[in-house]
């Protein structure tokens, strides 16, 4: 295993006997099904995922209350019947996605090829000059296990990853990950990625959700206000290349598009520019996109919270941070 940390390398996730502690069962026999689900049709996983997107959309009021808030602020001409309609599809395809981890983590390459329809605009990264590294952008979905799936099936690709709070999740996803991306960091090795994409390594990074101000600026996301990480466009103006990439589900497959973004030209044209894609994308399949994620969790100044019901929350964390330091 190459232990170069200027080039992608895995880091093998360590097995604990704290993994076999008797609180960790359900996560293990739990898993331990959605394993099984690999050998189903894959007719018959969106059947099962709908039922259970469904429930999750029953016994999940406060995350069902973002999905709404967040889809009213982005279609304003809805209304109130879309989008509850809109919010029922989404957790649906959350559903659905549950199962879609069995395929992503393990199933064969020969399954992630049969459900691949097509692929698009590959030839950008043969047209890139080879020495120097690429940013691929892609957004959350609820398919996302599997959209990184066909891009490693594609291209060799380095990536960052959010570590689960559930160890047994945690250590189950970085063992599968590890066996089709070329390298993994998670997401406060940020440093590392620039120094990856630097030595002219591709490097899979979503920018579609709100990190907090701090490293953000605000850009407008289907005409409101969003807090955007600037990583992006600090990388484009060193001259990196940015790539935005996004997988969609189709009646007869997936299908996987590239997009190269313009170079930096001023500040704020790349990630107008990144918002514009991401938009582009979700309206393609609009049910898809991660909208139970508090994008508009950050308000420049003067503005209300967006999740009235989450601000007593936001700030016990807040306090916690600030006496951490």
């Amino acid at each position: 295993m190459n232990t170069e940390v200027s080039t992608p390398h895995n880091q093998d996730p360590e097995f604990k006997f704290s993994l076999l502690h008797p609180k960790n069962l359900p996560t293990w026999l739990g898993m331990g099904l959605i394993y099984l689900c690999k050998f189903l049709p894959y007719k018959i996983l969106i059947f099962m995922g709908t039922i259970l997107g469904y429930l999750l959309y029953v016994i999940s009021p406060h995350r069902k209350k973002i999905a709404k808030a967040n889809i009213q602020l982005c279609f304003p001409n809805k209304n109130q019947e879309e989008i509850r309609n809109l919010v029922k599809g989404h957790f649906q395809n959350i559903g659905i996605g549950v199962f879609e981890i069995a395929i992503g983590w393990w199933s064969s390459d020969k399954t992630i090829e049969n459900l691949k329809q097509s692929t698009s605009n590959l030839n950008i990264f043969g047209e890139l000059n080879e020495g120097k590294g690429v940013l691929i952008l892609i957004k959350h979905s609820t398919h996302i296990e599997l959209d990184v799936r066909f891009m490693a099936k594609e291209i060799e690709l380095g990536g960052m990853y959010k570590p689960q709070s559930n160890e047994v999740m945690n250590y189950l996803m970085i063992r599968a990950r590890n066996k089709y991306v070329t390298g993994a960091i998670h997401n406060h090795q940020t440093r590392q990625a620039i120094k990856w994409i630097n030595s002219g390594q591709k490097f899979l990074y979503a920018a579609d959700q709100d990190y907090g101000e701090k490293n953000s600026q605000f850009v407008p996301f289907f005409g409101v206000d969003a807090a955007t990480v600037t990583f992006p466009e600090r990388l484009s103006r060193s001259g990196v290349k940015i790539v935005m990439a996004n997988v969609s589900r189709g009646l007869e497959g997936f299908n996987l598009e590239f997009h190269e973004i313009a170079d930096y030209k001023e500040k704020g044209s790349v990630l107008k520019e990144v918002n514009q894609y991401y938009e582009r994308f979700i309206l393609q399949s609009p049910e898809n996109f991660l909208w139970t994620h508090r994008r508009f969790k950050s308000r420049p100044e003067g503005e209300e919270s967006v999740y009235s019901e989450w601000k007593s929350r936001d700030k016990r964390r807040k306090k916690k941070r600030l006496t951490r330091k």
